[in-house]
């Protein structure tokens, strides 16, 4: 089988990511889980003959200089795909991701309002956060596709690699990818400024020097989108604050408070119909309350803000999952294992409210 044919059956099995290694068959990851093919395992000349024919000379060049290489790759009928290539135990792996050609909305990703919230700011930052394949790519898209179709603004974007490709429809969309069109991440952010962007979207934020960039480019009246693995809102301030050295940290928690406009956290969960997946979220917004506890190091006390926050557009994942849980889109199983605090969360689904956590889930329903 051909690297198009592995590519084209993505979209014929529903499945999100594909899986290459030698000594297996093809893998897909099918609404979470990941299956193998019922097909012969695949040699490394097998591989190697599927890698050729997706790098054109540039990419093969890079990727015999370095053992990982990211780039996206496009086939007929509107399917594109990010694809990394690595290598383990001296073997190629590939591991392709399907970026679907889908209803980018708000609506139609089951995305809270508060996101078009944040698209429609006109300066701060906002993160998007979770694990790879939580949806974070596709939910900046929408943000983008959003402002794309409704402001006129210019949208400068920074990708390794460009995922989604965006027609200019209002707005003017500049879409540079690291490795390509400029070296690295910190290059594009020097000059960004000068290109006289509205809206600044930094695919990942990787090391202080693009956290401080960005801070910066959003206090000066840019809409700084970006994303970062983390796994919650404390876990994302904690791994913000902590790349710094201890005598920058105070001003790190000055300079996020001004500028934070919003941090939303994201997992997918397989729809109880298992008919694919569905978003629960954590979304912090900043209010003077949250300012102010940024400022002064409190970040303990944003969960009891979020868990209050309902009217601000606030929860927390444990608030969503119920929520979901109780409108019958996923079953209690899956919402179990995802939960924050299952302890709580088993009360919760019985109808008992006990503790701070609680009191803010019976507050929001």
């Amino acid at each position: 089988m051909n690297a198009h044919e592995l590519l084209k059956r993505m979209k014929e099995k529903t499945a999100s990511d594909l899986y290459l290694k030698v000594g297996l068959p093809p893998s897909f990851r099918i609404h979470g889980e990941v299956i193998r093919d019922d097909t012969s395992p695949l040699s490394a000349e097998n591989i190697k003959s599927i890698v050729d024919s997706l790098l054109n000379d540039y990419q093969k060049r890079l990727f015999s200089e370095r053992p990982d290489l990211d780039f996206a790759y496009s086939l007929g009928g509107g399917l594109r795909y990010r694809i990394n290539l690595f290598r383990q135990q001296g073997q190629i792996g590939l591991v392709a991701r399907l970026i679907e050609d889908q209803d980018l909305t708000f609506d139609g990703l089951d995305l809270p309002s508060v996101t078009r919230e944040f698209a429609e700011l006109r300066r701060g930052l906002v993160l998007l956060t979770g694990a790879t394949g939580s949806g974070k790519s596709t939910t900046l898209a929408a943000m983008i596709n959003h402002i794309n179709k409704h402001f006129c603004r210019h949208i400068m974007t920074i990708e390794d690699p460009i995922e989604f490709l965006h027609v200019d429809k209002k707005s003017v969309v500049n879409q540079r990818e690291v490795g390509f069109d400029t070296a690295s991440f910190g290059d594009a952010l020097r000059h960004v400024v000068r290109q006289s962007p509205d809206v600044i979207l930094i695919g990942e934020m990787r090391d202080n020097d693009t956290m401080m960039t960005a801070i910066s480019a959003a206090e000066t009246g840019h809409l700084v989108l970006s994303t970062l693995h983390t796994s919650d809102v404390s876990h994302t301030m904690d791994r913000i604050i902590n790349y710094f050295p201890d005598h920058l940290k105070q001003q790190v928690r000055q300079e996020l408070a001004l500028s934070l406009e919003g941090i939303v956290c994201m997992r997918l969960l397989r729809r109880r119909d298992r008919e694919g997946r569905v978003p629960i979220t954590e979304i912090l917004r900043t209010t003077p309350s949250t300012r102010k506890a940024i400022l002064e190091g409190e970040l303990w006390r944003l969960k009891e803000f979020m868990q209050k926050g309902a009217e601000a557009g606030m929860h927390t994942f444990n608030q969503d999952l119920l929520r979901l849980f109780r409108e019958g889109i996923i079953d209690y199983d899956e919402a179990l294992a995802a939960a924050t605090n299952p302890d709580e969360f088993k009360l919760n689904a019985q109808g008992m409210f006990t503790g701070t956590d609680s009191i803010g889930i019976f507050q929001s329903t």
